[in-house]
């Protein structure tokens, strides 16, 4: 750590007030990316409406925000292992603010918006993975699920707070300005973490988490397991595979819930917006309340395979069973409920699956291993949305499409959880890797070329 930095801790302990300062401000970061995604499901009438979208088209313009998302994530998560999060989130801050602002002028279509949707998903990708990156060394392993818990809630709170603000500037202003008020926005968030962002001090080895200024990139040993090693883990594998079927129902959510309300359940936009802020707000309280449980867990001696994996796990399977209900009840308040639980509670398992990939590596590892997992589990935004557009577009009623819709993410939420459940053991895992630092010998004739 810089020498200008050591006055964030005191004798190696992280400054409690500065970390939580910082995941504040990492919050705001996550809770204005999540905005800038759901602003296009909150519009999506009036964008269908004025651009003359099919349901088809107006999927590829909800999926195209993927198209680069993934990659992103992944190439800016290795650049974390060796550039300051400080900067690159100022980048991508910028680069997304700068995205939204074509849309305000009028004669931009169909072509500018889908273009625009690419660029932003490409400055937003490794938003999550970084945010962690950066909040994790604030925090000692078995505070992070509580704080990766805090800056997942972005996403509902930025549809909480977000959703009748947008829906206001929709109605009164149009859906163009809509864009450029959350463009303003993100720059105004890159100027404050100008100023006040910086790294904390809080370094991981394969023997466990300690604060340190003097050795941020960890054990020289630890820096001899591959990363590809930290990949084909059970745990990991396992968790971006929960992660990915918890965030195909996100993309649904953000894209697809607010047309079903209104054009299959006959909404008008104002219950809409206010139905569509249930299961946020569920999702918001699931993963503050999993990730206060997980921590109490794991500080009474319960092994993460369990405090993590079994919590996560069981969460995802409830998610898929609630799913698969959707289509199959009339009563308006059970279907609410329904979709309320199906679109929230799965959620968890992506704060969750951070913090246990975070556990089984290294800070040398971290970054690269974050933004790897992210643009895995995202790559199903990439299908969800057109996929979705396609079962509405191709069935006899929108209400038959959207069913289809809902009962295959229902069976692989269920799925999905079963094996975050089977297959998340960071205690194993990490033992496993810790022995190959005993080898450095075997480890380095593993990444000699063949």
């Amino acid at each position: 750590m810089p020498q200008g930095n050591r006055t964030d801790t005191d004798g190696g302990t992280p400054s409690r007030a500065l970390a939580w300062t910082i995941t504040g401000l990492l919050l705001v970061f996550m809770l204005i990316n999540f905005a800038d995604k759901a602003v296009l499901g909150l519009a999506a009438v009036q964008i269908m409406d004025e651009l003359d979208l099919t349901a088809g088209e107006y999927g590829v313009v909800a999926s195209s925000f993927f198209l680069l998302f993934s990659l992103a994530a992944l190439v800016v998560g290795f650049v974390t292992n060796r550039v300051r999060t400080k900067w690159i989130l100022i980048a991508m801050a910028v680069g997304w603010s700068a995205a939204q602002l074509p849309m305000m002028v009028p004669i931009a279509g169909f072509w500018t918006l889908l273009l625009t949707r690419v660029l932003l998903g490409a400055a937003e990708g490794p938003a999550y993975p970084v945010a962690n990156h950066a909040a994790h060394s604030w925090f000692r392993d078995q505070d992070r699920d509580l704080a990766s818990g805090v800056l997942t809630i972005g996403a509902p709170i930025g549809v909480i707070l977000g959703a009748p603000v947008l829906g206001w500037i929709i109605g009164a202003h149009g859906w163009r300005t809509a864009f450029g008020v959350l463009g303003a926005v993100g720059l105004l968030w890159a100027l404050v973490w100008a100023f006040v962002g910086r790294e904390g001090p809080v370094t991981d080895t394969l023997g466990g988490s300690r604060a340190t200024a003097d050795d941020p990139a960890g054990s020289a040993d630890d820096r001899l397991v591959p990363t590809w090693r930290i990949l084909t883990t059970g745990t990991w594998l396992a968790s971006v595979t929960g992660a990915f079927a918890a965030y195909w129902a996100v993309t649904i959510l953000v894209a697809w819930v607010p047309p079903y309300l209104t054009r299959v359940l006959g909404y008008d936009a104002g219950r809409t917006g206010a139905v569509v802020v249930l299961p946020w707000a569920a999702g918001a309280l699931s993963i503050i309340g999993v990730g206060l449980l997980a921590k109490l867990l794991l500080r009474r001696g319960v092994s993460s395979r369990w405090a993590r994996g079994g919590l996560g796990g069981a969460c995802v399977v409830t998610a898929g069973v609630a799913m698969l209900g959707i289509p199959l009840v009339d009563v308006d308040w059970a279907r609410i409920l329904l979709l309320t639980v199906a679109f929230s509670v799965g959620g968890v398992v992506i704060p969750i699956g951070q913090a246990t990939s975070a556990e089984i590596c290294p800070s040398s590892r971290r970054g690269g291993v974050l933004g790897t997992w992210a643009a895995v589990y995202s790559l199903s935004g990439i299908v969800a949305p057109a996929l979705t557009g396609s079962f509405i577009g191709s069935a006899a009623t929108p209400a038959a499409g959207f069913g289809v819709a809902f009962t295959v993410n229902g069976l692989l939420l269920v799925a999905a959880g079963l094996v975050f459940a089977l297959f998340v053991r960071p205690g194993r895992d990490r033992a496993r890797l810790a022995a190959l630092t005993a080898h450095p010998q075997r480890t380095l004739r593993e990444r000699k070329p063949a």
